[in-house]
């Protein structure tokens, strides 16, 4: 590097020492030495050019840094002078030019720079801003090879800081004003790409104050989108080891997720949705680059922040970006929160506790779910969201794909993520996620399935009312099959707890099981063992879990999973003591020659242990049966061995005896079904259901000609065919109606009932083209209605004969009896309607035969007379919609949501009635019957109902399209055509009105009408919740009910759902102002509170016919919830903007504006939704709207809007310090002209009406009042009122703060505020006690006032109310010198008293101890007082008069009058004191001083109701009390007149 010295040139100006030694070697013999005295002559001794040669000489050798380190020392030593620090300061800056032309390695350079920065105390000010001038020069450079600036300027700079002062081109300034210069510059400057990591290591040194900090991390930010993925790992520690706050981490994870958001996922999730064109182009950076960049990213996050921020605090920031899905729910911010999580840094550790950001990712995830549905269901939200919502199977797609690759930094998170989603109970979507998510996490990491199958067991066992878990597992078992039966461990541990959990916790269980025992014969071998256990149980629950377990085995078996994996004796032909079947069956059957030998012996082994079914009750037979046919229907192969072991079971049931070949007896034998204890009547017992029975063989019947089988079943068919002629031929005797009544004939009466259902089961189920088997269903029907009529009886006979001999039984001191069926006490046992057996597969066929002109299973001559028969037709009707309503409610561990049979039959059930009766509804209603109309349009209802409950997520695509082809037929869709026919009903229902007949026929006709448009209705109702918001027919059906609700009238309760229709759609399709004009009209149906603020009449087009006093409360009721819903929405889009305005303090400048933007965007259509809002509100508080339950709806109403109204404010107030916030551009300012003082005054006439309503009320003549109940009710009525106008003040109080922070006017737009006096009046409180006491049969007291004793407490608390005045002038006067103002005139001195007034109130309010919660209805009165001598003018305070009696006080010049008014005046009464007070409001607000914050407001005061007069009496003495220390305190003589009305003043706190 450097030239050899071979002619000595330089010992001729070097200095030798007396010795001959140079100065090169005494430095460094000296420094090894330490011997600094020596070694600061030698160098003291030596001239600068020497030091600086011999420098220049060592630079780049071995001896380099040592040298430096001995020269420095010695420069450095103890007193130095002015020209050593010149030598040294000239050594340094030649070290630091060398180090710009020479190259060495960052170890070396680092060397250097670092034993410099050892003595850089010792340097002079004027020394160090060379040095810091050097190396901003070297910034400035921006050349890679040279940073040595990075080490020591922060250094320099952190000493100049220290300096008290010190000048910089002769200018004197502070060391800390000088490094503020430094950084400011430092920032401004355009800093090199080549040297962005260097820079950040410069700052993280510098120590930076917060608001520097984000400025250099905000354009750190901006930089990096310019460098490659190999240059950002490095620069991402500096920056990560740089931040202190979770603010700044958040900063540069925006600045990261741009990035890879633009360079790498844009492209990736195009390609998914394949809308990516560009297939041609060329990346700037390979995916493999950006995927290890970001890995590496993601471990230099965890690392610098580990054990500097924790989760809560992180938390605590996040939280501000909650409502905004899109920023958070991306794979690198989704990867970069996960990898700051306990549950992904220590994941052993995590089983104990839990993740606070896990649980905010799933507040995110959940609201993106939430944003999905209001996007769905409003067009203004959707408009308002200004994107498109995250897909989540996107982003957990690419996150498995990412981890498939062995990048493993998020996994543990990632799974605990999964779960987390999984536990959220009650949310099925993010259930749902979680689920998907896991199913193909394991497809692709199938050596974390274990693992992950083991914690769902353990969390299904946990949590056994939560469902999600098992469904979990049975997804997983169903999806990945392998991955799940090598888990025998845990699936043996599940196992296991079947023998103690809840029958249907372990029925639900199973589910996962099942799939897997086609794989597994282990698993299979033990779930036997384990149900063979269970069926010999002492609990009867258990051994139903374990039929229903076996018959789950059943279902699955076939002959390639049958094998048992361990022979044992109890297995292989030797079934005699297991299965009941003869040797020689069990040898035939396990021949070797026979293809399904082991199917058929397990199936003989697990119908043996099902044998001991037999011997118990009902129940147990109930499960074998529906379980047993369900395995048949799946698996016909079972059907011999099936109908082998039932058939001695079902033989013994009938007796039969024959002479010659022909029947003599034939006998049923129901005393074998049903019986009764011989010492008690009332303890019935139910062996079986032969209904059930017989329906059950007749489905195996039906299937059993498939197989070529020896076995007969010719006497089970002869028997059941005997049993339908001998029904038919009316041989066999059932129970008729008399009068000796007792339970066991109900019983008889039931099973009877069954039992035919069941032959009609067997007609219809071995109907077929070459046999007359159907025909026999309508003389079995009418068997069966005769029975049915003769059960009704009963039942009406029964219920009274029970409750007579109860009284009786009670009255003779003997225990009461009750009816016990199984030994189970049955409360409703004589009911009016018995449970029809039929299952959907029989309802199916029988609609097809009632309804179908052509059927494959039967001729047309055998249906004809079926057909006709209305009785079975309505029947039929009422069955199906019974049986599809019930699958509802059918227990979860049926798993009917993943039965795609009840799928299929559910769409073929509702495909016949949709076609048969739907679309020929007024055919049918003409020329058949009403009622069967009725009940097909009540059939397809359910149905929609129940796909719509059950099979959501296939409604569309599966169930509509399987009944509704519309597209095939080129004709309307079924939503078109439930418009006709509705409208169609609707016109003859208008015929009927307008004709005027009336009739018993026609109350009929309109009850079934009334309940087949109720129907129909549902109908709708279903099928809109189903339309996308893009399909054509979701505007069409908006304009339908629209046109609906303006040319009909609504006539019933019912029917009113066509206005929630109406209002859902509307809000689906269209936006800007509605309700406000319809709420209108129910100031019309129930009339004004002020008629002055009725004005405005609801325009045309809008004008509903509909809204009728019948419909009216419903009517008011789904408009309440569409507001509510409304204002949800707009809650929540204020708490989206809040998080949005937190994101434009975060992101980097060139995004502010298009940030800011959006922010003013949102403001905007949330201030004029609101607008909507509220015009809607200023309507509905001017209706009479009836008191109770309505009334609640419209005052919560009002407090969830202020609510909302001071969100909004809060919000206005949080952007002030961060953007310019102008009151027009945002609209805030056209929402407070529009409520700012309509509203309220609207909301105080309601509260007037409300009280003189409540008050009010005329009594019964005759009957005493309640006081109790009295005061339960006005407390009831009027609870809401001091809530909602608590939330109006506090809107107000916000609104005039932001007006001071804003130096705006808009406190302007506020209601000046009313006075809530809440004092008694006198004579009005002697009155209602006097009254009160009359009328109670318990409390006695004397009506007149001079009856009572003077020393009662509330004799004394009267007089002293009622001797209360006014102060006089003096105390006027004194109080304003007191208060040090000039006294001008006397209005200026009653303003003063007023707002006085207003902060005493406050300041009583705040000292009094005991506030109550629940308030008593508000007493305002009005009153004049007496002029003085001088001329004094009113008071502009407001005072409103509503009394709690039928007396109102007035003031005149002589005192306070007392004038009784008559009760049924109350209303106009009402009216008039609202017109006076309008008019009091209008002549204050115009004489008012226009300031922009009022200070005149006055709040509601609160008293709290008791239920007795004593406890009434010493509430009002500690009031009076304390008003008497007020009234000493400021007066010192009574003189003026005698007012209630007036307070006594107090002197104002410091404040």
């Amino acid at each position: 590097m450097f030239a050899v010295d071979k002619n000595c040139e330089l010992s001729s100006i070097l200095r030798i020492d007396r010795k001959g030694k140079s100065v090169e070697s005494l430095i460094g013999e000296f420094g090894e030495k330490k011997n600094h005295l020596e070694l600061q002559r030698l160098v003291e001794e030596t001239n600068t050019t020497a030091l600086v040669d011999i420098l220049k000489s060592k630079f780049g050798r071995n001896d380099c840094i040592s040298f430096w380190s001995y020269l420095l020392e010695g420069l450095s030593f103890g007193y130095t002078s002015p020209d050593v620090l010149q030598k040294r300061f000239a050594c340094v800056k030649c070290m630091l030019d060398t180090l710009q032309t020479v190259e060495l390695s960052y170890k070396q350079t680092y060397d250097v720079v670092i034993r410099l920065c050892h003595h850089l105390s010792t340097f002079p000010s004027k020394q160090l801003i060379e040095i810091l001038e050097i190396c901003i020069d070297g910034v400035r450079m921006g050349d890679r090879k040279y940073i040595c600036w990075k080490d020591l300027l922060p250094d320099v700079l952190n000493l100049l800081a220290q300096h008290p002062q010190i000048f910089v081109n002769g200018i004197p300034m502070r060391g800390s004003e000088y490094r503020a210069n430094i950084i400011s510059s430092l920032t401004s400057l355009r800093w090199p790409i080549e040297i962005l990591t260097p820079l950040a290591d410069l700052f993280k040194g510098l120590g930076l104050k917060s608001a520097e900090k984000i400025a250099v991390l905000n354009k750190f930010g901006v930089m990096l989108q310019t460098l490659s993925p190999t240059e950002l790992p490095a620069l991402a520690f500096q920056l990560f080891s740089m931040c202190s706050t979770c603010s700044e981490i958040m900063i540069l994870l925006l600045a990261f997720e741009k990035y890879f958001h633009r360079f790498y996922y844009k492209k990736l999730f195009a390609d998914m949705q394949s809308n990516s064109t560009d297939f041609d182009s060329i990346d700037a950076y390979s995916d493999k680059e950006l995927r290890e960049a970001e890995e590496t990213i993601l471990h230099h996050l965890n690392y610098c922040t580990q054990f500097k921020i924790g989760e809560i605090q992180m938390a605590a920031v996040l939280r501000n970006l909650n409502s905004m899905p899109d920023i958070i729910l991306t794979p690198f911010m989704l990867s970069a929160i996960i990898s700051l999580t306990s549950a992904n840094r220590e994941p052993e550790s995590h089983r104990l506790t839990t993740s606070v950001l896990l649980h905010y990712l799933r507040n995110v995830i959940h609201n993106n779910e939430h944003e999905q549905k209001m996007a769905e269901y409003s067009v203004w939200c959707r408009d308002t969201l200004q994107r498109k919502q995250v897909q989540l199977d996107y982003v957990f797609t690419v996150l498995i794909d990412q981890n498939k690759h062995g990048q493993d930094v998020i996994t543990p998170g990632l799974v605990s993520l999964a779960f987390t989603l999984l536990k959220a109970k009650g949310n099925a979507p993010l259930n749902s996620l979680a689920m998907s998510f896991l199913t193909k996490f394991i497809r692709k990491r199938f050596v974390f399935g274990q693992g992950i199958v083991k914690k769902l067991a353990e969390w299904m066992v946990v949590e056994q009312d939560q469902y999600q878990f098992g469904e979990c597992l049975m997804m997983l078992s169903v999806a990945d099959t392998f991955t799940l039966s090598e888990c025998v461990k845990t699936i043996k541990y599940v196992m296991e707890l079947f023998l103690w959990l809840p029958s249907e916790q372990s029925m639900r269980m199973m589910s996962f099981i099942l799939p897997i025992l086609k794989l597994s014969a282990i698993v299979r071998d033990s779930f036997i063992e384990v149900l063979s256990k269970a069926i010999n149980s002492g609990d009867q629950s258990i051994r139903s879990m374990a039929v229903y377990g076996f018959c789950m085995i059943l279902k699955q078996l076939n002959n390639s999973n049958s094998q048992r994996s361990q022979p044992r004796a109890s297995s292989f032909c030797t079934q005699l003591s297991i299965s009941g079947f003869s040797l020689m069956s069990q040898a035939t059957l396990g021949n070797r020659q026979n293809p399904n030998r082991h199917f058929d012996l397990l199936t003989l082994e697990i119908i043996g242990l099902l044998r001991s079914c037999f011997a118990n009750n009902l129940p147990m037979k109930r499960v074998l049966y529906d379980n047993l046919q369900r395995a048949v229907e799946l698996n016909p192969k079972l059907v011999p061995h099936v109908l082998q072991f039932i058939d001695w079971h079902f033989r013994s049931f009938f007796r039969v005896s024959t002479v010659n070949g022909e029947v003599e007896d034939f006998c049923v034998l129901f005393e074998k079904v049903v019986c009764c204890a011989t010492e008690n009547a009332y303890e019935i017992q139910i062996q079986d259901n032969l209904g059930l029975l017989i329906q059950f063989i007749s489905h195996c019947l039906s299937q059993f000609q498939q197989f070529d089988v020896e076995y007969d079943v010719g006497e089970m068919q002869r028997l059941l065919h005997l049993a339908v002629k001998k029904v038919i031929n009316k041989d066999l005797q059932f129970e008729e109606k008399n009068d000796n009544w007792n339970p066991l004939k109900i019983a008889l009466l039931e099973q009877q009932m069954n039992f035919l259902e069941g032959l009609m089961s067997y007609s219809l189920l071995t109907s077929q083209q070459n046999n007359d088997n159907v025909k026999d269903i309508l003389p079995l029907f009418k068997a069966h209605c005769k029975l049915s009529e003769v059960h009704k009886s009963y039942a009406s006979f029964s219920r009274k004969q029970l409750q007579n001999k109860n009284r009786n039984d009670k009255e003779n001191g003997a225990t009461l009896k009750n009816i016990t069926v199984n030994g189970v006490v049955v409360k409703n046992f004589s009911k009016n309607n018995v449970e029809n057996i039929w299952d959907l597969s029989v309802v199916d066929k029988l609609l097809r035969v009632l309804h179908e002109d052509i059927v494959p299973f039967a001729s047309n001559r055998n249906t004809v007379a079926l057909r006709s028969s209305v009785e079975l037709v309505r029947y039929v009707s009422e069955v199906v919609s019974q049986k599809v309503g019930a699958l509802r409610n059918e227990p979860e561990y049926k798993q009917l949501a993943h039965s795609r049979r009840t799928l299929k039959c559910l769409t073929d059930i509702t495909k016949v009635v949709y076609e048969r009766c739907i679309l020929r509804l007024l055919e049918l209603w003409a020329n058949f019957d009403e009622y069967s109309a009725a009940l097909g349009a009540e059939c397809f209802q359910q149905c929609l109902q129940t796909a719509n409950t059950i099979y959501k997520k296939k409604f569309v695509d599966v169930f509509l399209k399987g009944f509704d082809f519309h597209t095939i037929n080129h004709c309307k869709q079924s939503l078109e055509i439930l418009h006709d026919v509705i409208d169609k009903l609707m016109e003859d229902e208008q015929r009927n009105d307008l004709s005027n007949s009336r009739s018993a026929t026609n109350d009929y006709e309109n009850a079934y009408r009334q309940r087949t448009l109720y129907a129909l209705m549902k109908c709708l109702e279903v099928l809109y919740d189903n339309l996308s918001f893009e399909d054509r027919l979701t505007t069409e059906s908006y304009s339908w009910l629209l046109n609906f609700c303006k040319r009909y009238e609504v006539k019933s309760k019912n029917l009113s759902l066509v206005h929630k229709l109406l209002f859902t759609q509307r809000q689906k399709t269209h936006s800007g102002a509605f309700f406000n004009t319809i709420s209108l009209q129910l100031c019309g149906i129930w009339g004004a509170v002020t008629d002055e603020l009725y004005e405005s009449e609801c325009p045309p087009a809008f004008t509903l016919k509909s809204l009728t006093m019948e419909s009216a409360e419903s009517y008011f009721t789904y408009l309440c919830q569409a507001l509510r819903k409304q204002l949800d929405d707009a809650d929540y889009f204020i708490q989206k903007a809040n998080n949005l305005n937190f994101r434009y303090r975060l992101i980097t400048e060139d995004e502010r504006d298009m940030c800011l933007s959006q922010l003013r965007s949102m403001e905007r259509s949330i201030c004029s939704q609101l607008v909507h809002i509220s015009n809607a509100l200023i309507n509905l508080a001017n209706a009479c709207i009836p008191l109770g339950t309505l009334m609640d709806q419209l005052l919560k109403l009002l407090v969830q809007h202020y609510m909302c109204l001071k969100n909004l404010t809060k919000h206005f107030l949080g952007c002030v310090g961060t953007s310019q916030v102008c009151m027009k551009t945002t609209r805030f300012e056209f929402l407070l002209r529009a409520v700012g003082k309509s509203l309220p005054t609207n909301i105080y006439a309601l509260v007037s009406y409300i009280e003189a309503n409540v008050i009010d009320k005329e009594q019964p003549q005759g009957k005493h009042s309640n006081p109790k109940a009295e005061s339960s009710k006005i407390l009831r009525e009027t609870k809401l009122i001091p809530k909602v106008v608590l939330h109006l003040e506090t809107f107000n109080r916000f609104v005039i703060v932001l007006s001071k922070k804003t130096n705006s006017r808009i406190a302007n737009f506020l209601h000046q505020g009313t006075v809530h006096d809440f004092r008694f009046h006198s004579h009005a409180l002697k009155t209602a006690i006097e009254r009160t006491f009359s009328h109670s049969s318990e409390i006695s007291v004397d009506s007149s006032v001079e009856s009572m004793k003077p020393e009662t407490v509330e004799d004394d608390f009267l007089k002293r109310i009622e001797t209360n005045t006014l102060p006089n002038e003096n105390d006027k006067k004194r109080k304003k010198r007191d208060l040090n103002i000039p006294c001008r005139n006397e209005k200026e001195v009653s303003e003063i008293e007023n707002c006085d007034g207003n902060v005493n109130e406050r300041e009583d309010r705040d000292e009094c101890d005991g506030t109550s919660s629940s308030t008593s209805s508000i007493s305002m009165s009005k009153s004049n007082s007496k002029p003085s001598k001088k001329t004094q003018k009113p008071s502009k305070r407001k005072l409103r008069s509503c009394d709690n009696d039928s007396y109102v006080n007035y003031s005149d010049d002589n005192g306070v009058t007392k004038q009784p008014l008559n009760i049924a005046e109350s209303n106009r009464r009402v009216r008039k004191v609202i017109g006076c007070q309008r008019l009091n409001e209008n002549e204050a607000e115009s004489e008012a001083c226009s300031s922009p914050t009022p200070e005149s407001v006055e709040l509601l005061e609160h008293e709290s109701n008791q239920e007795s007069a004593s406890q009434l009496f010493k509430n009002l003495a500690k009031i009076n009390k304390k008003a008497k220390k007020r009234t000493l305190q400021e007066t010192d003589d009574n003189e003026g007149v005698n007012v209630v009305n007036t307070r006594p003043s107090k002197k104002r706190r410091g404040r």
